[in-house]
């Protein structure tokens, strides 16, 4: 039972937690003219808005959709590993928040998907600086291990 909650945990971390921005926009919301019937449409004057201003209002919704969706899935993974119903996934995929060019012993990288994680190794490392790089956190033995698109890899731990 444990490895089929860890295999739907694998699940939402690589399809649901990693947003697919085409996905969000074509799946989730065919936009507020289609979705409210014509009464309810027009009782929330809805037929005064430009066509610009109307694909304006449907892609803010499609975003507060989408990230709303993203906590939800997140505090839910959160929640069953703090029940001790699963273990922490044993993969994380993201990116560091910013600009990166390494790291010197200390270093507390925030990711895209709101988790911070301490540099737990005490090493040095500098390289050429990259916008928001890719980032693999994968559990092993003694930990879990940080390895950063264009920036080599460090001993990291999360910070809650």
């Amino acid at each position: 039972m444990k490895s089929f909650l860890i295999i739907v945990l694998s699940f939402l971390a690589v399809y649901v937690l990693w947003p697919i921005p085409a996905l969000a926009q074509d799946a989730e919301f065919p936009g507020v003219e289609k979705a409210m019937s014509p009464n309810e449409y027009e009782a929330a004057g809805l037929q005064k808005l430009t066509p610009d201003e109307r694909a304006r209002l449907d892609e803010f919704i499609r975003g507060f959709v989408s990230s709303s969706n993203q906590v939800a899935a997140e505090k839910a993974v959160d929640r069953a590993v703090k029940e001790r119903k699963v273990t922490p996934p044993e993969v994380i995929q993201s990116r560091i928040v910013g600009p990166f060019s390494g790291y010197k012993g200390d270093t507390v990288f925030t990711l895209e998907n709101g988790q911070r994680w301490r540099q737990s190794q005490p090493a040095s490392g500098f390289f050429p600086k990259i916008d928001s790089p890719p980032v693999l956190i994968i559990k092993g033995t003694i930990g879990y291990r940080m390895y950063i698109a264009g920036g080599g890899d460090i001993r990291v731990q999360r910070v809650r």
